[in-house]
């Protein structure tokens, strides 16, 4: 199963960029034309989120976003397992990469990369300038194998999100080396606090912030924006300041008001379909059903 799966998984590596894309782009139509949960997510996180954009614009987002959600997803096999050649053609960024290197270079990095434009590439990236240690959500089956091969491919070192994963992280840093971490998703119960996102409580990560007091290493976020038409990616390297904020509820506050800077810059480009929002402190209704 896992041979056969691979062998799907390089062929669909090989395909051009544009033919990917287009692919992507029918699929995620449909998703858009038929009844479904991850369009409606989309709708209500932008409703919640962006409410000072007029309805239409909302919707156009929502599309626009159930397309490049399609195109994160098809591109993995040929970040995991395309022609090398071609994947470091695509990272080419000297300005991004230069600004990353600094940041490496101040006695290792905190590197978040959010779900936004290309994430599998971003993390990619991050390998290719220097050592990084990533968390990673261990996966069922032969899929977990494959996903650990592909994100290795460059030299990534992948940890699993559990006790032993954090511990590698903080060794990581203590040795000079970058770390990776996704600052956008919600964390098992008893390692988030509740911290505002776009004015909504959201159980955030308490990881980030405690690791940068810990080991004062400078946060940055690292994320691919994908150009139109097949046209490639331009990486874009942005400082956070929390490595001085001791405390959990302002350290996830500080974490998300950078990751609302990151949404907005590229808001067609974020996982919107996502349930951010689906952990709640007592008594807060649910955000996903209607009144």
């Amino acid at each position: 199963m896992r041979f056969l799966l691979r062998g799907l998984l390089v062929g669909l590596g090989y395909l051009p960029l544009a033919v990917v894309h287009g692919l992507a782009s029918i699929i995620g139509t449909l998703l858009w034309l038929l009844p479904n949960s991850r369009k409606q997510v989309a709708l209500r996180h932008l409703e919640l989120c962006l409410p000072e954009l007029p309805e239409a614009e909302r919707r156009d987002l929502a599309r626009r976003s159930l397309l490049h959600f399609v195109k994160a997803v098809l591109e993995s096999p040929a970040i995991w397992f395309g022609p090398e050649a071609r994947l470091r053609k695509w990272m080419h960024d000297p300005v991004a990469e230069a600004r990353l290197r600094d940041l490496a270079g101040q006695g290792g990095c905190i590197v978040l990369c959010p779900h936004i434009g290309s994430w599998e590439l971003a993390g990619m990236f991050c390998a290719s300038v220097g050592r990084i240690t990533s968390l990673y959500k261990p996966q069922k089956g032969a899929i977990d194998e494959l996903i650990l091969e592909g994100r290795s491919r460059l030299g990534a070192n992948l940890v699993p999100t559990n006790g032993a994963g954090v511990k590698a992280l903080l060794q990581a840093l203590r040795n000079g080396e970058m770390i990776g971490v996704l600052p956008d998703q919600d964390p098992p119960r008893g390692s988030g606090v509740f911290a505002p996102l776009f004015g909504i409580p959201a159980h955030t990560t308490e990881l980030v912030s405690k690791l940068a007091s810990r080991t004062h290493a400078p946060v940055c976020f690292c994320y691919a924006e994908r150009l139109p038409w097949g046209r490639g990616f331009r990486f874009h390297v942005k400082p956070l300041g929390v490595a001085g904020i001791a405390d959990a509820e302002e350290g996830a506050a500080a974490l998300n008001r950078g990751i609302e800077s990151v949404l907005t810059h590229l808001p067609e480009q974020y996982w919107w379909s996502y349930k951010r929002f689906r952990r709640r402190q007592a008594g807060q209704r649910n955000v996903y059903k209607k009144r």
